[in-house]
């Protein structure tokens, strides 16, 4: 399969990913870039929900549950909608009318090629962004070489076996005789729930689900961020979706470190979901949306964001501190508010306070375990500050043309006020990076950043989200700025002609070139690091060339009622997510069984110990993939019963790929 082929497929995710969610949105009155960008983390969040609920009722998880959950919501709402809209003398169809806001009220012309402009810049970015990770994954069926993968691509098969995609369920795959824990899988059941709606593998359904939602998801929400700070600024909103494929810290960082795919659905989420708290507070510029939307929205998305990774909640929690901050400060600040509804004040001095204990409680608690936050600081608080301002994190190179345009549109916005919430947000992204990045370990950094598990990764990947909105900012005043310098040379506004507006769009494009030109170092460094870890050689560090060929025919040999015994580290798991065939372990970090210990440690020895007759009888292994030595982080950890297969009695060869080898047990056949 080529990138081509997989495009009708990219087109079928979108659908998927932004039809159910759209169709609340649009039932709250929403439309336009609104409707659209919160539609994908409604989406999200109504099969986050879902997953959790239908285990209860013995409903399986499908793609259908998801799309028929949003028609329901959207059902609800206008029934919830329809006796208010029917009291105000309105009928059925104004329940889909859209609530006024500034962009209406400008002239059609002009409203048209604003629009215009909007949409062709998300295609433009969508395209770039597909393109970039294209690039970075090599081919449709390539799948990164990562630990974490191992779980990753299981948790996908272990969804499409059970039928269960529940975030209270997941971890069962690998608890072994322990009970079940939290585990965030809303990305494991959108995955499982592409595979069942386009029949791709899964190595090619979890790309083209990354792939859509970096190209959809990500750029709509940072369009509609944009919009919030802008205003009804169209260049800034469009330049949003273009300036959200040059960032080298997101979308591409956590689709190569790591991997980290749930933390990559949740940064994905972050701007429409920030947007929508500015809009419930009321501090978004020029903007307003009615009750419904206002206060429905947001508590629609925090539960998809939670599932989606708890620190990806946490992250909104954190940025969300200074939009409340900022609409009290406001309600503060006038008296006679104060004095008119002092029974509303009260309430919001209390809510405040509430407000923050929440946040203690929230911060304190929703942390990974510290043995789990065990990353060190990188580099330098020089270095990580610089990193900050100049969009290089991660040992990326300073990226231009961003953060030119990022320090402008930051200076405009304290200028010109209104914008504190997000210029807030700006610093505490960056002043959390410099602290986990560049500080000694030690229980300071460990409150601040443990959430994010100490690790400066996962922190970069929030950059981009505060920074790009000013770096969009930027672009709208350097084209003001233009447009009035030409203006000025022709004379007058009046007088400025086609000549003028050639001109203007020429130079236009000569910078956006340029700005374009000045990322490709930052951005090839990034895409060049992803494809590294995608890339399937003979020496791959998850599973080489040779081991591929192996797991490629094991749904030939080894019966689908089989299962097989494997060593995680060196890759051999991963033939039941590839293979679909049953394996002892699912992930590199599992808690084995008694009966899965037994084997590992003396399996070959069957011919002459019952107790592995017992244990392969209980975990009905009738095969061994042995993969050599090498392990993902080339470490050693021995499995003495898997290994040295060649010289035992307890099994035969049955396929050798080079290293890579297949036995099939012969002994304790009589049991």
């Amino acid at each position: 399969m080529n990138w081509l082929q997989t495009l009708p497929y990219v087109l079928e995710a979108m659908l998927f990913l932004l039809l159910p969610g759209g169709l609340v949105t649009v039932s709250l009155g929403l439309r336009g870039l609104s409707a659209a960008a919160l539609a994908g983390p409604v989406t999200i969040s109504i099969a986050a929900v879902l997953a959790v609920l239908l285990p209860f009722a013995s409903i399986p998880w499908t793609a259908a549950a998801v799309l028929a959950g949003g028609v329901l919501l959207s059902a609800v709402i206008i029934g919830i909608r329809l006796p208010g809209i029917r009291r105000a003398g309105g009928s059925l169809r104004h329940a889909f009318i859209p609530w006024h806001c500034a962009e209406a009220s400008q002239h059609p012309a002009r409203r048209t090629r604003s629009a215009a402009w909007v949409a062709a810049a998300f295609f433009a970015g969508a395209a770039l962004i597909l393109v970039e990770l294209a690039l970075a994954f090599g081919s449709p069926e390539s799948f990164s070489q990562t630990f974490d993968n191992v779980f990753h691509l299981n948790g996908v098969r272990y969804v499409l076996d059970t039928g269960n995609a529940s975030s209270l369920w997941m971890s069962k795959m690998t608890s072994g005789d322990a009970a079940p824990y939290f585990y965030p899988a809303a990305w494991h059941g959108l995955a499982a729930a592409l595979v069942q709606l386009t029949g791709l593998p899964i190595t090619v359904a979890v790309n083209v689900l990354n792939m859509t939602v970096a190209a959809v998801v990500w750029p709509l929400g940072c369009m509609m961020l944009t919009r919030t700070v802008a205003g009804n600024r169209p260049v800034a909103v469009g330049a949003a979706a273009i300036l959200a494929a040059m960032f080298a810290p997101f979308p591409i960082l956590l689709l190569d470190f790591g991997v980290l795919y749930p933390n990559f659905l949740a940064i994905s989420m972050l701007p429409a979901a920030l947007a929508s708290i500015a809009l419930l507070c009321q501090v978004a510029r020029h903007l307003q949306w009615p009750p419904a939307p206002r206060f429905t929205l947001p508590l629609l998305i925090l539960p998809g964001l939670a599932l989606a990774h708890p620190n990806g909640f946490m992250s909104l929690v954190a940025l969300s501190v200074p939009i409340i901050l900022q609409a009290y400060a406001r309600l503060a600040g006038n008296r006679e508010h104060r004095s008119r509804h002092r029974t509303a004040w009260i309430l919001a001095s209390l809510g405040l306070g509430v407000g923050a204990v929440a946040l203690y409680v929230l911060w304190t608690n929703i942390r990974p375990p510290e043995d789990a936050a065990f990353w060190e600081p990188v580099q330098t608080p020089r270095g990580a500050a610089w990193d900050v301002l100049a969009n290089g994190a991660i040992d990326r190179p300073a990226a231009i043309g961003v953060s030119v345009l990022m320090l402008i549109g930051l200076f405009l916005c304290w200028r010109r006020g209104g914008r504190t919430w997000m210029i807030a947000g700006f610093v505490i992204t960056g002043v959390l990076y410099v602290i986990v990045s560049g500080t000694l370990k030690g229980d300071v950094r460990a409150a601040l950043t443990g959430i994010w598990y100490n690790d400066s990764n996962r922190i970069a990947a929030l950059l981009p989200l505060t920074a790009l909105p000013f770096a969009a900012v930027g672009v709208d005043a350097v084209a003001v700025w233009l447009r009035r310098w030409l203006d000025r040379l022709a004379g007058s506004p009046q007088s400025a002609g086609r000549g003028t507006n050639a001109a203007y769009l020429v130079i236009c494009g000569v910078l956006a070139l340029a700005v374009a030109a000045s990322q490709i170092p930052s951005m090839r460094t990034a895409i060049g690091s992803a494809r590294k870890n995608y890339l399937e050689t003979d020496h791959s560090l998850l599973v080489s060339t040779d081991e591929q060929k192996v797991i490629d025919r094991l749904d030939e040999i080894v019966p689908a009622d089989a299962a097989i015994a494997v060593n995680p580290w060196t890759g051999g798991a991963l033939a039941y997510a590839i293979a679909h065939r049953e394996t002892t372990a699912k992930h590199i970090l599992t808690a084995n069984t008694a009966a899965v210990e037994t084997l590992n440690r003396n399996l070959r020895n069957a011919d002459n110990d019952p107790a592995v007759c017992a244990a392969l009888k209980a975990t009905r292994v009738r095969y061994v993939l042995d993969f050599g030595p090498n392990e993902v982080h080339f470490g050693e950890h021995p499995f003495p019963g898997l290994e040295n297969l060649n010289n035992s009695l307890a099994v035969r060869l049955v396929l050798a790929e080079g290293g890579a080898r297949l036995y099939e047990v012969t002994a304790c056949r009589e049991t």
